[in-house]
């Protein structure tokens, strides 16, 4: 037989939901995993090129997947104003006066991350004039559904009292060159690849699309990539004949994403019932009717949607026309889904499983939005991130980061959904803790669902003969841990197809280890 490529030892290895108490080493071959057992049983593997990785008692998992990113946008990003964090919109405003002074030229500032929330003052545009000059500005907001611009993009864009859109702007945002995206991208999967994660199923447009197919079969770092379509690329794909699942293992197309919502932060998320303590009910980005069409249009030309819908009325709207397209939704080669799910009606929970619908939701998506949830719907807040009752009801449920809404650390995700709690709050304060999942079941919501949901399972997605050789060591049992403690843990290998793609050794070294229990210990 052929002598194995690489072997991992002394692991607890888990896949399929659980830890596996028969084996703790498996061997690699042909980027695929030849054998699952003890070590001494797979000595026969080990040849003189055979690299070996003593796990010293860690965690290995399958290989991660963020199961909603915009990988190019979160790389982009890296090159952007930051503003997260700003308390106040005079804090913005002098950020972008720092940023005109460091970096001069006639290019857009382009920033993203500020939330109002809490704000004494609004986001005014004469903030922005008075430190921005004839330079436009355009200032994302965290949840990318506002857009806080100056006079200058107003003037530029041909924006006035009587338009609201945000895609006017669009033609001020610097080009970005293709070869500069391939770099930003791939400085973005290497640290992808640190935080355990193998594949990506990603939500961005056209020209992103072209980036992400060159990156997925070019030199340098790797990812398996889902692509899903946004709303102008569906007739070009229905006249091609694409359908979801063309493509390969590397890249290959997920489907059609709709909007049928806005977000939380902004509310214009669509509820059944008003924010509390206003009249509002949110926004239908694509009214009821209309999204169903577009369902039934989409599943005829064998395309799965892929519905983002935040508020319970979105949900609903998006499962109703899910069942309006009957029988023919069982016929996608991938499963249909609704993209974050942050608040859902009791009524609708079991509706999930027996249409056979995905919950695509993002864990730390609950954290960072606990306060702005309780202030908005907190007489229905039994509804809000219902993943344990989802996963009780048979639901498939993924997970992934909204990236670069949020972090894309795993770990974060992890720690999020086994807790629902910030790190700075007591236990008791725990955002509805009825909806906590186990560890088990967030593992399984990073690994084998998204398998399921690209169409890859059971080639990926778990640690079986056979399977392809995609997996991460940990640097800790993640099983012996406190969950209070799961943040802290990082990848020590991930592997893709049997290559070591990301590797910190020093994280397995049982002093290091030990010091970071010391200090965990004596906060």
């Amino acid at each position: 037989m052929n002598k194995a490529s690489l072997l991992v030892e002394n692991a607890r290895l888990w896949s399929e939901g659980a830890p596996i108490a028969s084996a703790d080493a498996l061997a690699i071959a042909d980027g695929r995993i030849a054998a699952v057992g003890r070590a001494a049983d797979l000595a026969a593997w080990v040849g003189p090129g055979t690299r070996r990785i003593d796990a010293r008692g860690s965690t290995a998992t399958p290989g991660l997947v963020d199961a909603h990113i915009h990988l190019i946008a979160w790389a982009r990003a890296a090159a952007e104003l930051p503003l997260e964090g700003a308390r106040s919109a005079g804090a913005v405003a002098a950020a972008v006066g720092d940023f005109v002074r460091r970096h001069p030229g006639a290019d857009a500032v382009v920033g993203r991350g500020w939330a109002a929330d809490g704000w004494a003052e609004p986001p005014e545009r004469s903030r922005l004039d008075a430190v921005s000059g004839t330079r436009p500005v355009l200032l994302h907001s965290r949840d990318f559904h506002s857009l806080w611009v100056n006079s200058e993009a107003l003037r530029r864009a041909g924006v006035g009292r009587s338009t609201h859109a945000t895609r006017l702007f669009s033609s001020l945002l610097p080009r970005h060159q293709v070869e500069r995206d391939l770099a930003l991208a791939r400085d973005a999967m290497r640290r992808l690849n640190a935080h355990g994660v193998t594949g990506i199923h990603d939500f961005e447009g056209a020209a992103e699309q072209r980036t992400l197919r060159a990156l997925a079969r070019g030199p340098g770092p790797r990812l398996r990539i889902l692509s899903f379509l946004a709303r102008p690329g569906f007739e070009p794909a229905r006249e091609l004949g694409l359908e979801s699942g063309w493509g390969d293992d590397c890249f290959r197309l997920g489907g059609l994403k709709l909007f049928a919502d806005g977000t939380l932060g902004s509310r214009t998320a669509a509820l059944l019932a008003p924010y509390d303590g206003t009249t509002e009910r949110g926004l239908d980005l694509i009214p009821p009717e209309e999204l169903r069409a577009l369902v039934a249009e989409a599943v005829e030309a064998g395309l799965t949607p892929a519905i983002h819908a935040i508020g319970d009325r979105a949900v609903r709207s998006a499962l109703d026309a899910f069942a309006a397209a009957g029988r023919a939704l069982r016929s996608l080669a991938l499963p249909p889904r609704i993209e974050h799910a942050q608040l859902v009606d009791p009524r609708d929970l079991g509706r999930f499983a027996r249409l056979g619908v995905a919950a695509s939701m993002q864990p730390t998506h609950c954290i960072s939005d606990m306060d702005l949830a309780r202030a908005h719907w907190g007489t229905r807040l039994s509804g809000a991130y219902p993943w344990n009752s989802l996963v009780r009801g048979g639901a498939l449920l993924a997970f992934g980061s909204d990236a670069p809404v949020e972090d894309p650390s795993v770990a974060d995700g992890l720690h999020a959904a086994v807790t629902r709690q910030r790190r700075d709050l007591d236990p008791s304060q725990a955002f509805v803790p009825a909806e906590r999942l186990t560890l088990d079941e967030a593992l399984r919501s990073y690994t084998e669902t998204p398998a399921r949901l690209s169409g890859t399972w059971p080639r990926l997605g778990r640690l079986a003969a056979s399977s392809r050789a995609d997996l991460v060591v940990w640097n800790e049992d993640l099983h012996r841990l406190s969950i209070a403690e799961l943040h802290r843990v990082t990848p020590a290998y991930t592997v893709i197809d049997g290559e070591v793609v990301h590797e910190s050794p020093e994280l397995l070294d049982p002093a290091a280890r030990g010091d970071r229990r010391a200090r965990a210990e004596s906060r």
